[in-house]
């Protein structure tokens, strides 16, 4: 049964267009501040064109997928065989500190995002004018505190998760002839970066960038810092003229969410799936989206993969798309149509499903050969063996995101992986050493080649923490370090790749280890004039299968080489409300679950040592969850600390995930030893899961 409601308009519709009064004019500071937030100009080609392209520290060595050097990873550790810069200004002196080219760009443009997962040394900025730079300082300040280094207002405001997104920067510095990046540092110690450029034909009128420009755009720049610190705060407005939709669906039917008729534009769209089995569910029913009468969908993708975070409900806020623990899942970009939508499911799971969505449309323009259809492209990959870059008889691949052609522009991507492997620091089950390579219309060489997969994705050193943030975020990691299943996203909004003939996307794959049973999902997201073809396949039964969380067992391995692991349950000496119980990411299938019933309540784990160890580190591999409470350890009576702290916090607000926990140095005593895990405040309602201790091997 389908019903279909309409909420009473309450607030003006309003009305989107390519043609903009104002589209001609010059590019400033504050123009490019506005399209921070802009996912209406994402639909339209642009009045002036412009290439984006990213300068990095992608191994030099890598020069053509022909040569043996294309899989190349020394990129920004120091000591590469070549220096990963442009050019070499000065060789290094005495001390071993030289000069180094980044960029030299003499068009117009501007810098749009600035990343780095650490940058040793100096950077000098140089805007039109070569012999005086605009700024001149702390290299890795300045790519992390852009705003405050160039304004010299360090810490007045906070930018964290709006302008600085985890390790990235996003805050648009436009020149009008030239922009010069030189580095002062020595070659040896760390230079991650990348640097995210707009290039525009030269004739555009570009004002360039002012230290003038923080008083003179101060308005917009909280502005944006607002919308970026809450990118939900419009969706309030349009829910309260959306259009409704209630429907269910049988096993191996299909429903009709939306037919839309046109000229006009969704500019909010909403699905809640209500079934036994979610995560099974999410992947299983395909979303559809067709636009002005298409014979192939301009959007296919599993329904939760869609919405950027899969598999199952992994809550997350962003610019473009939103998962809220309820499980209704949000997308923001545009989508306009001349003529007509439709939006269908098909469901592929075993059981009857409901769904509750919402959509709201606007008025729109349509002007034929600058309106663009969204588009979404998702493929898998399963059965892959993961492998690490030098394996012996194992080969890292280029993993194709999309391959395009036509014109339009790329506006985001995510990845979705399965990665079985059981070894249980991140240094060890890391998979994400290899790099994008995005090539743009007629490049022989990409105009984007990372430094590593998580650098894409804006963070660095294969963090495991699940973190969102407008542009870009992690909302799934099971874990220990990076092992389960992962998500991540970013979305390419201000930094938008326009392409007017063709574009092509590959990530490599690059592990730790050698791991087989790996599974490579991904979606791209993008804009294009009707008639672009791409590497669309249907979605296949295979593609979708319900993939089996595997049991697993710790492995000692690189990061954790030298330890064994013993399931806590096998150590547990006694303690009250404690109980073994099944789980799908837990080592073994199995975790000690303690449920404190109040403060300063110990459970105790007994072992023997047949010799003293000293010097060592105590690990603990402990569940995080929404339940999660606060601990404190003992082992022999002494109080440990982890990190700088005495307690530590299991608290995960919307997921199950397995994080380690390292104490600081301690003593191994020949002998029977006792370690105390004891309840924090808050009790009752809060739990510990204790899933497996680390000893270090004699």
């Amino acid at each position: 049964m389908r019903i279909t409601s309409f909420i009473p308009a309450v607030i003006l519709i309003l009305a989107f267009s390519c043609t903009k009064p104002a589209e001609k004019q010059k590019i400033t500071t504050g123009s490019l501040l506005s399209e921070m937030v802009d996912l209406e100009r994402l639909t339209c080609l642009p009045g002036e064109s412009y290439k984006t392209v990213q300068y990095s520290s992608y191994d030099r060595r890598s020069t053509s997928p022909a040569d043996s050097g294309w899989f190349s990873n020394e990129d920004g550790f120091g000591g590469e065989p070549i220096p990963g810069f442009e050019e070499v200004l000065k060789e290094p002196d005495s001390t071993g500190v030289g000069e180094y080219l980044i960029c030299d760009i003499q068009k117009p443009g501007a810098i749009l995002r600035l990343w780095t997962a650490g940058l040793d040394g100096r950077i000098r900025l140089f805007i039109d004018n070569v012999n005086s730079p605009v700024f001149e300082g702390n290299a890795q300040e300045f790519f992390w505190k852009t705003i405050e280094k160039l304004s010299g207002n360090d810490g007045q405001i906070d930018y964290s998760n709006t302008f600085r997104q985890f390790d990235a920067t996003y805050f648009p510095i436009p020149f009008s002839a030239r922009c010069r990046i030189e580095w002062v540092g020595d070659i040896k110690k760390i230079h991650f970066y990348h640097v995210g450029m707009r290039i525009y034909n030269r004739g555009v009128r570009v004002e360039s960038f002012s230290v003038n420009d923080f008083l003179k755009y101060s308005q917009k720049i909280q502005e944006i810092n607002a919308i970026l610190k809450n990118p939900e705060s419009s969706d309030i407005l349009k829910v309260k003229n959306a259009q409704l939709s209630e429907i269910s669906i049988a096993p191996g039917s299909s429903g009709e969410l939306f037919r839309l008729s046109g000229p006009k534009a969704i500019d909010y769209f909403s699905v809640r799936l209500h079934a036994t089995d979610i995560e099974n569910a999410l992947r299983k029913c395909i979303l559809t989206i067709y636009f002005d009468n298409s014979s192939i969908p301009q959007a296919e993708a599993p329904l939760g993969d869609f919405f950027g975070a899969a598999p199952g409900v992994n809550p997350y806020s962003s610019v473009a798309f939103s998962v809220h623990t309820d499980g209704t899942m949000i997308c923001r970009f545009i989508m306009p149509y001349k003529h007509q939508a439709k939006i269908l499911i098909n469901n592929n799971s075993s059981e009857n499903i409901k769904l509750s969505s919402m959509i709201n449309t606007a008025g729109y323009k349509w002007e034929d050969e600058k309106s663009m259809h969204f588009r979404a492209r998702w493929k898998i990959d399963h059965g892959l063996t993961a492998s690490y870059f030098g394996a012996s008889g194992n080969s890292v691949p280029d993993v194709t995101y999309l391959m395009a052609v036509g014109k339009g522009r790329l506006v985001g991507a995510a990845a979705y992986l399965y990665n079985p492997s059981n070894a249980v620091t991140s240094w060890g089950n890391w998979w994400g050493e290899g790099d994008e390579k995005i090539f743009v219309d007629h490049d022989t060489f990409p105009s984007f080649f990372g430094t590593g997969s998580e650098d894409y994705f804006n963070y660095s050193w294969s963090s495991a923490k699940i973190f969102s943030a407008p542009y870009c975020g992690q909302p799934r990691n099971d874990g220990p370090g990076n092992r389960g299943y992962v998500s991540n996203f970013r979305w390419h909004i201000s930094d938008d790749i326009l392409f007017q003939n063709n574009l092509a996307f590959y990530m490599e794959l690059g592990h730790h280890g050698i791991v087989p049973g790996f599974s490579y999902g991904r979606i791209v997201y993008l804009y294009s004039l009707p008639g672009l073809i791409d590497d669309y396949r249907k979605i296949s039964m295979n593609d979708i299968i319900k993939l089996p969380y595997y049991t697993w067992e710790p492995k000692a391995y690189l990061g954790s080489a030298g330890n064994r692991f013993v399931q806590a349950e096998n150590l547990l000496s006694s303690g009250s409300n404690c109980r073994v119980e099944d789980g799908q990411i837990w080592a073994g299938g199995k975790i000690l679950m303690w449920s404190p019933i109040k403060e300063n309540e110990r459970i105790i784990f007994r072992f023997r040592s047949e010799e003293e160890i000293k010097n060592t580190s105590l690990g603990l591999t402990l569940a995080h969850s929404p339940d999660g409470g606060t601990i404190s350890v003992y082992l022999n009576g002494k109080l440990l600390k982890y990190g700088d702290k005495e307690t530590i916090s299991l608290f995960e607000p919307d997921q199950q995930i397995l994080d380690n926990h390292f104490s600081d140095r301690v003593s191994i005593i020949r002998g029977m030893n006792e370690i105390i895990i004891e309840s924090g405040s808050g009790i009752p309602g809060k739990k510990a899961g204790v899933d497996f201790i680390w000893f270090k091997e004699h």
